[in-house]
């Protein structure tokens, strides 16, 4: 009857011991990587929120890039603002050409019609501007170059024509980019925008209008006033849809955030606990391994 009740108790503290040596190399685990788990399985087993965790980083995922895309976009705009800029800036010096050759006799306009000629042209690079491999005014057709003010494609314009955007090959799609599963937002400018497209006239008909006649340059003059307003504009739309984006992209970061820490609360341990919990783990193992040890001495004893 005694070697029965010894071999129960030997049973007993074996089994006591298989279960302290798993939660120590759970425990150990723990203190290593900081975490309560390092599957989805561990962490439901160790009374973790699984079901929330996974919605947490799938937000943090998700905001991470929108995120992205948005702080894109801003530098994006950055860079049509600035091509902007750089055609407002034309647009003042053909004003003050024409204004220079309204003073002048018609014999002496020649080398305004060559300045015209070469602000057309550079025009039309700005307008082929790119920014990460995409042409920046070309709608939705980022992979050609959307401008060309070759004869060929851009007949020479006169005080009598009428809006032609035949140097314009794009289309009139802006670029989007999205702030949220609900919202969107488009930005933007191409270049058949009535704006440009008004400079571009000035600028031909100036260049190609010969004698270069006061009829020519009274209409580019109003061309070019108008053109300048538009682009103003243009550049007020192109820094409020910047700073709405701005606006949007630092919610979103306050979003990521909270949810990047609430998944890490939820993963994460908490150190000295485990590290206590280690400790006393390890002490009550050595002890039950003692007993072990000692339960079978007393059954060989018992045996003999």
């Amino acid at each position: 009857m005694n070697r029965i009740s010894t071999a129960g108790a030997h049973a007993a503290l074996v089994q006591y011991m298989l279960k302290n040596e798993s939660a120590l190399n759970s425990a150990e685990v723990q203190e290593a990587t900081s975490a309560k788990a390092t599957t989805y399985a561990g962490l439901s087993t160790a009374g973790g929120n699984v079901k929330l965790l996974v919605n947490l980083e799938s937000e943090v995922s998700y905001s991470s890039t929108l995120i992205t895309n948005a702080d894109n976009a801003v530098t994006k705009i950055d860079a049509i603002a600035s091509d902007i800029t750089s055609i407002s800036s034309i647009a003042t010096s053909l004003k003050t050409a024409i204004s220079e050759a309204m003073s002048t006799d018609q014999t002496s306009r020649s080398t305004y019609q060559e300045e015209a000629s070469g602000w057309l042209t550079d025009v039309a690079s700005i307008l082929n501007d790119t920014y990460g491999g995409q042409y920046l005014f070309g709608g939705s057709d980022t992979n050609h170059a959307p401008v060309s003010v070759d004869s060929s494609t851009y007949p020479a314009q006169t005080s009598s024509s009428s809006a032609d955007t035949s140097y314009y090959s794009g289309n009139d799609t802006l670029a989007t980019v999205r702030l949220s599963s609900t919202q969107s937002v488009s930005y933007g400018v191409t270049a058949g925008d009535p704006s440009i497209e008004k400079l571009m006239r000035a600028m031909s008909m100036i260049s190609n209008t010969n004698p270069l006649d006061d009829t020519t340059l009274t209409t580019a003059l109003d061309l070019v006033n108008d053109a300048s307003d538009g682009l103003s504009d243009i550049g007020q739309t192109l820094s409020d849809t910047s700073s709405r984006i701005q606006k949007a992209s630092s919610h979103l970061s306050d979003i990521n955030s909270f949810a990047t820490t609430q998944s890490s609360d939820l993963k994460s341990v908490d150190l000295a606990e485990v590290s206590t919990t280690v400790t006393t783990l390890q002490t009550s193992l050595e002890a039950t391994m003692q007993a072990i040890a000692a339960s079978q001495k007393m059954s060989l004893a018992n045996y003999l």
